[in-house]
């Protein structure tokens, strides 16, 4: 069953935890998607604990910044955000990656996207430091894939690049294991650092993960709910429009989940497949709910 509203559904959760991209944000070109601002407020008022996690890079302070501009306002819509780019940076800052770095060095892939932010807050007062010597760096940091400068659509575009570093076999950083992203007005689907991550590893290379479904994402969204007495992941519903990410790290973390389907990735998979895309979903990718659109 489809349900047409989220506030239908949000009075048996104490928390509502929300995907940005697809779910109240169609990209940077076309702004804020219809109606979702009012649903967020009007959760707020029904006394819901709003939070925000996103697969973005970018840290937290900036997309709440981003985002106020558009007149979504923390407090009145939402509680707190939470982005990989946060976490990646709790993560370095911390020293908790999963392999060796004798160096402190990294390699960026793809280098920095105009439009964007630099990957450099994250790495910003820790121990590591960029290279720009492929033989020098203990790892890779995937950036917001490009080309000059512009999105693509194709991942294959990147393959020959992805080739020629396998040969370093260096483990790689993917702070967003998000395949695509919708940008441009009206929103399509562009390559985001999961399709390069993918790519490598389907060459033989390790990638760590950040992010949604992995569980760092999570907890650190969990961190927040508990500052408003909400401890229980069981009492959080996950909204989302991917089911790889959104939907299949809230099972894994013990989360309800609702899946939309006229917005974002899911929504333009239905567009294209119908039902198909739908039935296609693998037990583990399944949500509680499906929900039409925030």
């Amino acid at each position: 069953m489809i349900s047409s509203n989220l506030l239908t559904l949000c009075d048996d959760f104490q928390g509502i935890l929300l995907d940005a991209y697809g779910v109240f944000w169609a990209g940077n070109e076309f702004g804020l998607l219809p109606g979702a601002k009012e649903t967020m407020e009007q959760l707020v008022s029904r006394d819901k604990i709003v939070g925000i996690l996103s697969n973005s890079t970018q840290l937290a302070s900036k997309e709440i910044a981003k985002y106020h501009q558009h007149g979504l306002i923390q407090g009145k819509h939402f509680h707190f955000f939470v982005t990989s780019g946060e976490v990646a940076k709790e993560v370095v800052s911390k020293r908790e990656l999963p392999f060796p770095t004798p160096r402190n060095a990294f390699w960026i892939l793809s280098g920095d996207h105009p439009k964007f932010s630099s990957h450099q807050a994250i790495f910003q007062d820790s121990i590591y430091r960029e290279t720009a010597h492929l033989d020098e760096a203990d790892f890779i940091y995937i950036s917001i894939p490009h080309r000059q400068g512009e999105d693509q659509t194709d991942p294959e575009m990147f393959r020959s690049e992805i080739e020629a570093i396998k040969r370093t076999n260096l483990p790689m950083l993917c702070a967003n294991p998000d395949r695509f992203a919708q940008e441009g007005n009206p929103p399509q689907l562009v390559v985001r650092q999961g399709s390069m991550a993918s790519m490598y590893e389907s060459l033989g290379g390790t990638v760590f993960y950040l992010g949604k479904p992995h569980p760092h994402a999570y907890a650190a969204a969990m961190r927040h709910f508990e500052h408003y007495h909400i401890s229980n992941p069981a009492h959080v519903l996950m909204v989302g429009d991917t089911p790889e990410t959104d939907i299949r790290g809230a099972r894994r973390f013990g989360m309800s989940s609702a899946l939309l389907t006229q917005t974002g990735i899911m929504g333009d998979r239905i567009q294209h497949q119908g039902q198909a895309a739908i039935d296609a979903l693998p037990p583990h990718d399944q949500p509680t709910f499906f929900l039409q659109r925030l």
